[in-house]
This record gives structure tokens, sequence and C-alpha cells, in this order.
């Protein structure tokens, strides 16, 4: 009993450290993130954290991969449950999902999209299988679209280097999708984010109107130029 009382304790206080985290972030940037930040925060000695996180670049590569995985999770429950009829308007709706989650967690969006935190070099062990979660659900749905025929186009025209890179990626990995899906999203990913960013930072809707109106409608007009016209 004691140990399981301990193990909600611990968990309960790891959750209040991500959050005195994210505060931090909010407040100062991911530059001011700091363990003495975090322990004033908490109203705690800085080495108490040390139980729960190894050091600083441990705390920040969890609040990463929990972002990362928090951004899958959602784009994979809106894949499952759109009831589009097509595969491309399930796409869509994934994408428009991307959007709604990066305002719900702006600052998880920017510390893994953001600028970079000074000295921190990510453990590519522990991250990448969390960005590759991200990627799962839009490839997965723009495969199937490609060949269920809901796309005109016969091919897609892109760069040598863009087509030798993106191959290796499918062939290394052992991913089970076409070049041109791993293309169109990650095509569609390059866009999204520039509007994603400057919405965030209050750089859209004085020039557009209604933000989200103006993304759904690129978004909508980015997948017909890869020939996706039936989005419902």
């Amino acid at each position: 009993m004691a140990r399981t009382r301990n193990h909600v304790l611990n968990a309960e206080t790891t959750v209040q450290i991500k959050q005195a985290a994210r505060q931090l972030m909010a407040q100062h940037g991911t530059a001011g993130l700091s363990i003495r930040g975090i322990a004033k925060v908490l109203s705690v000695s800085p080495p108490a954290l040390y139980h729960y996180f190894a050091n600083l670049d441990d705390l920040i590569t969890t609040l990463i991969a929990d972002s990362f995985n928090s951004l899958a999770d959602r784009l994979d429950e809106v894949g499952l449950k759109s009831r589009t009829k097509t595969k491309a308007g399930r796409l869509l709706a994934v994408l428009e999902a991307y959007r709604s989650w990066a305002f719900e967690h702006p600052i998880d969006f920017q510390l893994i999209y953001g600028n970079p935190i000074p000295g921190y070099n990510a453990p590519r062990e522990i991250t990448v299988p969390a960005v590759v979660r991200t990627f799962v659900t839009p490839v997965r749905l723009a495969d199937l679209a490609i060949k269920a025929g809901e796309s005109s186009l016969n091919e897609f025209v892109m760069t040598e280097a863009c087509a030798e890179r993106m191959t290796a990626m499918i062939t290394q990995n052992n991913y089970p999708v076409s070049l041109e899906s791993m293309y169109v999203v990650m095509t569609l990913w390059t866009q999204i984010h520039g509007l994603i960013m400057l919405d965030l930072y209050g750089h859209l809707s004085s020039n557009v109107g209604n933000a989200e109106e103006f993304y759904r409608h690129r978004v909508t007009e980015m997948l017909h130029s890869f020939g996706f016209h039936d989005l419902t």
C-alpha cells in the first residue's frame, strides 16, 4: 500500500514539475527554463527535483516526447473517428486537428517547433520515435487515398535530392507507404507550419480576417493541387 501511495505521489509531483516548466516557458520562452526556476515556482529546493529528473536535459526530453506523443494521439484519434467518405477528406480533418492541437497547446507546440533551447541536444533514440508518430496517420491516409484513386495526378514532380532522401527513409525504416504519399505530407507539413506559427504569434488574423477559415481554405487548395478534389 505504501509503495502504491508513493508511486501516486511521485506521479503527481512529476506532473507539477512539468506544469511549472511550461509556466516558465510561457513567461520567459524556452531559454528561461531552469531547474532553479522550476524549484522556485514549486517552493522546493533545486536538489529535490533531481529525484524525478536526472537533470534539466532529462526534463526537456520528457516534455518534448510528451508533446509529440500528445499531438500524435490527437491525429490518430481524428483519423480513426472522422466520418468523411473519402480518405482525402479524413486527411483534411487530420490537418485541421493539427492546427487545433497547436492552439490548445501553444507552449508545447513552440517547444517542439520553435526556437532551439541553448545547449540542449535531443537524444534521437527517445525523440525521433515520438516525432515519427505525428506523421504516421497523415502519411497513411495520403497513401490510402492515392491507392484508392482519389488523386487525379498520375505522378508527383519532386527534386532528385528530395526523392533520394525520402526513398532512403522509406527503405531504411521499412515504412509501408509510397514515395508519393510521403512527398505529399511533407509538402503539406512545410506549408501548414508557416500558417500556424504566424497565427500563434498574432500575425495572421489582422491580414486575412478569420484565420481558422483561411487555414482550412489553404489546406483544401493544397490538397486540390495534388489532385485530391473530393474531400467529403
